[in-house]
């Protein structure tokens, strides 16, 4: 048997392990449970939906149409067997930005063959419209007849609160059509913000309405009210008399 002395000793033992144990269990259970987050499965904080809307940037799928209109998708002629291609792309859902998205061209020759493919990752912007350009396509002797795009598995969109890009194109002048084309223009940034590695895609329709080129330069880096020169050319002579020339400044937002 336990004398006095031990069993006291014993006592106070316990009494302290519960008095550690309590606060520390405590502390735990708290670490353990899942804080508020955009991805607890939950409709907490200010959320619309489940992880969705209010301090999560991700749309609730009732607030977005799901997937981007595409208008159409072609190859340009650049030079014997080599191609650019272009999906043009109207955005439903100006106000939201996207992650990034996947996407896949097909191109396929004069028998519905498939003779090349092209995949790629874009940024949606909050544009209306906006072009999605694959450069030098080589496919040897193989003329493309038709070309498809799709985004691959399902477009995530995000709500955009920072401030719209305003690029204009206040110049453009054509020349040189009848031995190399060459496209001069300016764009003005009509916001008080800077902005890098800008895409400006260009596309020129012939009478009819088609596109007939496509090409594509980067602005390194254009600053507050700056005005910036950009220059496309063409290794090839224009046949045909040019109708519309349609130059889009395209950013990708985060």
């Amino acid at each position: 048997m336990l004398s006095w002395s031990a069993k006291r000793k014993l006592l106070i033992i316990f009494v302290l392990i519960i008095v550690i144990s309590i606060p520390l269990s405590l502390f735990i259970y708290k670490k353990m449970q899942k804080q508020p987050s955009c991805s607890d499965g939950i409709q907490n904080q200010d959320e619309r939906g489940i992880d969705c809307g209010g301090i999560c940037r991700i749309a609730c799928v009732y607030n977005v149409k799901a997937e981007p209109d595409i208008q159409w998708s072609r190859a340009y002629y650049v030079a014997e067997g080599a191609y650019n291609l272009v999906a043009y792309i109207q955005n439903p859902n100006v106000d939201y930005i996207s992650q990034p998205a996947k996407y896949i061209f097909k191109v396929y020759d004069n028998k519905n063959v498939l003779i090349a493919t092209r995949e790629g990752v874009v940024g949606i912007p909050t544009s209306k419209v906006f072009p999605i350009f694959e450069p030098t396509l080589i496919t040897g002797e193989l003329v493309p007849k038709m070309v498809t795009f799709e985004f691959v598995g399902p477009v995530t969109w995000l709500e955009y609160f920072g401030n719209k890009p305003e690029l204009e194109v206040v110049e453009q002048r054509l020349s040189r059509l009848d031995t190399s084309p060459k496209l001069d223009a300016k764009i003005v940034n009509k916001t008080l913000n800077t902005y890098k590695n800008v895409e400006v895609v260009v596309i020129i329709y012939d009478e009819e309405g088609n596109g007939v080129l496509a090409s594509r330069t980067f602005i390194d880096k254009i600053g507050d009210k700056e005005q910036v020169s950009v220059v496309f050319t063409w290794p090839e002579p224009i046949n045909f008399k040019p109708s519309k020339i349609e130059i889009i400044p395209n950013l990708a937002l985060k």
